[in-house]
């Protein structure tokens, strides 16, 4: 084990108290992501971007299934983290001016924007493989991409987003630095107050509503009288 070398910052090397290490995640962009067969193959947390469409997330899950089946290891969804941007405000037309104006649509258009053509293109952004990239704005962004709205709306959105991937464990929801601070706290304060209780809300109903479908008996098939 090497010496400590606090001028330079080196310190213990803590031994984990888990076994037989840390849990380990892996996060997949493209579609059809060999980095999420891996996750599968080696029972890694796998994680999926924030900026992909719902047909390129449901290739992400397909690429755990693959690699855990090869291990003979059986996928849990649970596991499965897919990152969104999320922006709440009280109404929809706040919400969306100030996502596409403010500080959400300024990281795109600083960065995502300006990266994504050197690398793999627009096309992972696109619903549709076959629309321009010039339809790739940000009004595109915060209609298709991002989950930005009120409370009902989001909420809506979200899952909506479940429903199209098959269902998944855990939302990530990407931090910016947002200027004015407050807008950033008060969207999230909406999202775990308003948002969640309605999430819960609608997962509770369901589950009562799928408890009765299957305590119900099955109806015996009546008995003719006999002549």
């Amino acid at each position: 084990m090497p010496q400590p070398q606090p001028d330079i910052g080196l310190r213990l090397h803590l031994k984990p108290y888990q076994r037989p290490h840390p849990p380990i995640g892996v996060a997949g962009v493209s579609a059809n992501s060999e980095t999420l067969v891996l996750a599968g193959e080696r029972g890694y947390i796998p994680m999926s971007i924030n900026f992909v469409p719902p047909r390129i997330l449901k290739t992400h899950w397909e690429g755990v299934e693959t690699g855990a089946k090869r291990a003979g290891r059986v996928a849990d969804r649970r596991t499965w983290r897919i990152a969104r941007d999320v922006y709440v405000a009280d109404t929809d037309a706040r919400a969306r001016r100030e996502a596409i104006g403010g500080t959400l649509g300024r990281d795109y258009c600083d960065y995502f924007l300006r990266l994504l053509p050197k690398l793999r293109g627009f096309d992972m952004l696109k619903v549709d493989p076959a629309m321009p990239d010039a339809e790739v704005t940000l009004e595109y962004l915060c209609d298709n991409i991002w989950i930005v709205g009120s409370p009902d709306t989001v909420a809506r959105k979200l899952a909506t987003l479940s429903a199209d991937v098959g269902g998944f464990g855990t939302l990530l929801v990407i931090a910016h630095e947002w200027t004015p601070r407050r807008a950033w706290e008060r969207s999230m304060r909406l999202l775990a107050e308003e948002v969640v209780p309605r999430l819960s809300r609608a997962g509770s109903a369901r589950s009562r509503a799928a408890g009765r479908g299957s305590s119900r008996s099955p109806r015996r098939p009546r008995r003719g009288r006999g002549r």
